[in-house]
């Protein structure tokens, strides 16, 4: 019988004053969602950027990853300030 490999699944959380982001990482081709939604269409070009600097240090080890956050409170910026400090804490990880 052959065994089942296991996905391994990481969950982090990122705060920012009243702004709190969980992150679900898995191995994948690279999705990154934030509320349901792609990276892609977040606006302004700016929160994009910031959130996405983590994966640019990170370089090719963050392109196999699948990336899903889900953020509530506080308002934009400190939403996409907790979103980026959950992605690097589960890239460290």
């Amino acid at each position: 019988m052959e065994k089942e490999k296991k996905q391994r699944v990481i969950v982090v959380t990122g705060k920012r004053k009243f702004a709190v982001a969980r992150a679900t990482i898995r191995k994948g081709t690279g999705i990154i969602r934030i509320n349901s939604k792609s990276i892609e269409t977040l606006k302004p070009e700016m929160l994009r950027l910031k959130i996405q600097e983590p994966l640019l240090i990170a370089g090719s080890d963050a392109s196999g990853v699948d990336i899903n956050i889900n953020t509530n409170g506080g308002g934009v910026i400190g939403q996409a300030d907790a979103a980026r400090q959950a992605i690097a804490k589960g890239l460290v990880e």
